[in-house]
């Protein structure tokens, strides 16, 4: 409990200005459900990269969506690369991104006179081109959002685009939070 303890501590209460500095790590990912009379749709977007060079990161990112109209259901993965460049200096920092993916969709309905079930399976491709901000919190978390475009294209149909808007977390790793978390709750 005492190494949990310091964990958190040392999550809120940290101080340097390097999060986005060549070497350093983010996790992190983004949460969204909305839900309507007759339609739900849940997402998680986990992600994980590294900083390349100062400001400039590199990862990949997965998508995992489900969602219910009616009595259709899809259940979509997707997979891919990410490139970030973060401008400023500052506790708030912008940043532009791209983000490509695999999709791959699996459809589920229901025949409500007949009763039986249909499934159609694709794969597809996705990107996205956006801009977002990082407000760190402290040195480690950042609450994050992202607007942007995003397009997708599925095997046998015609592909369509949007506006996108994400709100989630990132947990930002440098050399100096290491050394702190090494230090602060393992012992070492």
């Amino acid at each position: 409990m005492k190494r949990i303890s310091l964990f958190i501590f040392l999550l809120v209460s940290t101080h340097a200005i390097s999060q986005t500095e060549k070497g350093a790590t983010l996790v992190g990912g983004a949460i969204s459900l909305q839900t309507t009379k007759n339609n739900s749709n849940f997402t998680v977007t986990p992600n994980i990269g590294f900083f390349a060079a100062n400001n400039f990161a590199i990862g990949g990112s997965m998508n995992l969506m489900f969602s219910k109209l009616g009595e259709v259901k899809n259940n979509q993965f997707g997979v891919g690369p990410y490139l970030r460049y973060y401008i400023g200096k500052t506790q708030t920092k912008p940043f532009i991104v791209t983000e490509g993916s695999y999709l791959s969709t699996k459809y589920e309905s229901i025949d409500p006179v007949s009763n039986l079930k249909t499934e159609t399976k694709s794969t597809g491709v996705g990107f996205l081109f956006g801009l977002g901000f990082a407000a760190f919190v402290n040195d480690v978390v950042a609450v994050e959002g992202l607007t942007g475009y995003n397009y997708s294209d599925f095997k046998g149909s015609s592909g369509s685009g949007g506006f996108t808007m994400r709100l989630g977390f990132q947990l930002y790793f440098n050399k100096k939070s290491y050394s702190d978390l090494k230090t602060n709750v393992l012992g070492q």
